[in-house]
């Protein structure tokens, strides 16, 4: 048993200093490397084997396994992966016991002390992929929310498939190991890997948040598709694209005020007026105005008047459009005279008046003759003279297009009928 214990001392030995000449000479291949593990593996049964083992013998295989762990070292420092990875294999087929540590590389060199923050920077990674999975599910809820166009489509599943590979890289085995393999290729040192993960990680965040931070440049893209739509009279199509521009961005006041106009002319009220509501939160004065005007219609006065009233500073403070300021004035004055306060309506309707006939207003405004028309009301209701004149001109410059002028129109007719007058409009 002696002969024999010293017989795979010797070949251990043997394959000792044919891995030190093959690395030194630089013609270290795997079988060399096996050859040596193996002869180790001999021994270690050997010695468990024999029942008694001469001190001698046993402070040779001690020093030998220095020789051995210190060649391992080297090969492990060379960064190998080529080496590395064919061990990996072979110590799958071989399945050693967990005592074998010569055939564990990664147990044998000294970790570099980069290593000591990799749990950081795994955490962090972690983090990250469920800060990214998070706004991902953002992303698609919103895109989703508002019906499924083909953009919409090609918007999430881009992104989508980008944050799944960078999860299965990170959470599952073959992803790891492709990843491992990428790294590789691009010379990635090991100690670096943890760090390159999370860099990976960190770069799809930014991608992912300049596609958040963009939604409301996407959504106002819908909205002016949306406006082309409902000016083209495709209104199912213009329908869709607002409620896509909102489900983007559900700030974005101009949407929800033209999904109000299209609702309103389908005269589906209730819905108009709740985005109505939303283009007021959101300060825009043209939504005072209309909301405004559907309270008058209801009857609903003081609302109606607080609405125009509060939309007409608004306006004012903004330096809006000369018509959104003529529709305000108007229809406050319309208020006034539902309301039996004939002096500020007359003064309120010739304001509007007034910027109607400003030569760089008018070509905007769609609707000058209903001031007129409200005028020649509050006129009559004073008993003043200067009513007919204004009657002229509601006759004049009034449409039955517009449906709140269809019954001032009709009794500006009456009125100047009794007068032997006629009006002489083509829109009539």
């Amino acid at each position: 048993m002696t002969n024999h214990l010293e017989t795979i001392i010797a070949r251990y030995e043997g394959t000792i200093d044919i891995l030190k000449q093959a690395r030194d000479s630089n013609c270290l291949d795997i079988e060399q490397i096996i050859r040596a593990l193996n002869a180790r593996d001999a021994v270690q049964i050997a010695i468990k084997e024999q029942k008694f083992i001469p001190t001698s013998k046993l402070n040779k295989v001690i020093q030998l396994d220095t020789v051995i762990r210190e060649e391992l070292k080297l090969i492990v420092k060379a960064n190998n992966s080529k080496i590395t990875e064919q061990l990996a294999q072979a110590r799958e087929t071989v399945n050693p016991p967990a005592e074998a540590w010569w055939w564990r590389l990664e147990s044998i060199a000294p970790p570099h002390p980069w290593d000591a923050w990799d749990w950081l920077w795994k955490v962090l990674t972690v983090a990250a992929w469920t800060g990214n999975l998070s706004l991902l599910l953002n992303i698609a809820t919103r895109f989703l929310g508002g019906g499924v166009g083909l953009a919409g489509v090609a918007a999430v599943i881009l992104p989508s498939i980008l944050t799944l590979l960078q999860a299965s890289s990170e959470f599952t085995k073959t992803g790891q190991e492709g990843f491992e393999k990428l790294l590789e290729k691009l010379n990635i040192p090991k100690q670096c890997r943890e760090e390159a993960k999370f860099g990976s990680t960190l770069v799809m965040s930014g991608l992912l948040a300049t596609f958040w931070w963009s939604l409301p440049l996407i959504s106002d893209s819908y909205n002016r598709n949306g406006i082309r739509n409902h000016e083209n009279r495709n209104l199912g199509e213009a329908e869709q694209d607002y409620l896509r521009a909102i489900s983007l961005n559900p700030d974005n006041v101009e949407a929800h005020y033209n999904l109000a106009t299209l609702y309103e002319s389908w005269q589906d009220l209730k819905k108009a007026k709740k985005e109505y509501q939303i283009a007021v939160a959101g300060n825009l004065p043209i939504a005072y105005n209309n909301l405004g005007r559907l309270y008058i219609q209801e009857k609903k006065y003081s609302q109606a008047a607080f609405l125009l009233a509060n939309g007409l500073k608004l306006a004012q403070k903004q330096n809006a459009y000369s018509e959104i300021r003529y529709s305000l004035f108007k229809n406050l004055g319309w208020v006034r005279l539902e309301q039996g306060r004939y002096e500020e309506a007359q003064q309120t309707l010739q304001a509007a008046i007034g910027i109607a006939q400003n030569p760089n207003a008018t070509k905007y405004i769609y609707n000058p003759g209903a001031a007129h028309c409200l005028l020649a009301q509050v006129l009559e209701k004073q008993r003043q003279a200067s009513a007919l004149e204004q009657w002229q001109k509601c006759c004049q410059l009034g449409s039955r297009l517009n449906p709140d002028e269809d019954n001032w129109l009709h009794l500006s007719h009456q009125k100047l009928a009794k007068l032997g007058k006629k009006c002489e409009n083509s829109n009539n």
